[in-house]
């Protein structure tokens, strides 16, 4: 279930719809975009793999401080049915991009009515995306690299019965490659190690509404609750988030803006840390905007992003905070 702010927002905003406007795509057929986007990012987080993040002189720092230049390349395609009431899709998920949630999707869309719609969709594992260390809480020694994934999938129903409530579920499996979390520390057999274990069932259920606040603007508040089932009990965690987002739509400009706090309380104390039980308290800001057909280009779009995350835990290793910058051009196709 990853989260993170990603430059292919502006790709697949342009080919979204809201669940209380039209058919799921005019015309039928094949559709899709492509877009370029290069960035700036800058973040500090133990768990970043980046060279500079290697090594690490004690457990009471967040790490260090990474910035980095970004380039993005992506596709989004889908196939409609010719009563515009059925849509395949692979790439990245319409509902999810506004969020500043980002993942490859391959899935399904139904119209059940004018407004009403379902969506099912799976996303596998994919290697070389996400890395992180195997062991995190080695000190004064270079950290090794190890892949992280998620594989899973979501059943969305969007308008239920054509009213302003959405509800979705999401179902992910993280695994870790190489686990070795306190190894080092306490032994690779001991009970201790085993309850660092990051392996896990994570699920999340998500409520939304819809409130056009005018021809031009829309609200959409949402709350969601997570849960994690980890083999090791110190990252077993509940979680709670409020989610903001206002969409403004005008001639050829779209703007996007995403607001989210969420608190997370895990279930067991971390023996890494005097036995404490981890507590964070996350916020983030992400604003996008896209300019439609610039210059008169049909089917081309300018965008522009930007979005700050930051995590404060009551154990400092945990601490983090990131930002990103990108400007990106598109086709839609």
């Amino acid at each position: 279930m990853p989260k993170y702010f990603s430059p292919a927002l502006g790709l697949s905003l342009l080919l979204s719809i809201t669940a209380h406007a039209r058919p799921i795509s005019e015309p039928a057929g094949w559709s899709g975009a492509i877009n370029l986007n290069l960035g700036y990012s800058n973040s500090q987080n133990q768990f970043s793999t980046d060279d500079d993040n290697q090594v690490t002189s004690d457990l009471n720092n967040s790490g260090e401080t990474i910035s980095s230049a970004l380039l993005f390349p992506l596709l989004t395609i889908n196939y409609t049915s010719q009563d515009l009431r059925n849509q395949f899709f692979l790439g990245n998920s319409r509902e999810n991009l506004g969020r500043a949630q980002f993942q490859y999707e391959l899935g399904y869309r139904r119209m059940l009515s004018q407004r009403s719609k379902l969506t099912l969709a799976y996303f596998p594992e994919l290697p070389l995306l996400n890395e992180t260390w195997s062991d995190p809480y080695l000190t004064n020694v270079a950290r090794q690299e190890t892949e992280e994934n998620y594989q899973g999938g979501r059943l969305r129903y969007e308008a239920i019965g054509d009213s302003p409530v959405t509800l979705e579920y999401v179902y992910a499996k993280r695994t870790i490659d190489k686990e070795t979390s306190g190894h080092a520390l306490f032994g690779a057999n001991s009970t201790q190690a085993q309850a660092l274990r990051r392996e896990a069932d994570l699920h999340r259920i998500i409520a939304e509404g819809f409130v056009p606040l005018s021809k031009k603007w829309t609200f959409t508040p949402a709350l969601a609750y997570t849960t994690a089932k980890a083999q090791g009990s110190a990252n077993d965690f509940n979680q709670y988030a409020l989610r903001l987002n206002a969409l403004y739509r005008s001639g050829q400009h779209l703007l996007n803006l995403n607001a989210e706090y969420s608190y997370t309380k895990y279930s067991a104390s971390n023996p890494v840390f005097a036995n404490q039980t981890q507590q964070d308290d996350s916020y983030s800001l992400f604003a996008l905007y896209v300019y439609n057909q610039p210059f008169a280009w049909k089917n081309a779009f300018f965008n522009l992003l930007a979005g700050y995350s930051q995590s404060d835990s009551n154990i400092g290793f945990y601490d983090s905070k990131g930002s990103i910058a990108a400007f990106g051009f598109g086709y839609n196709f």
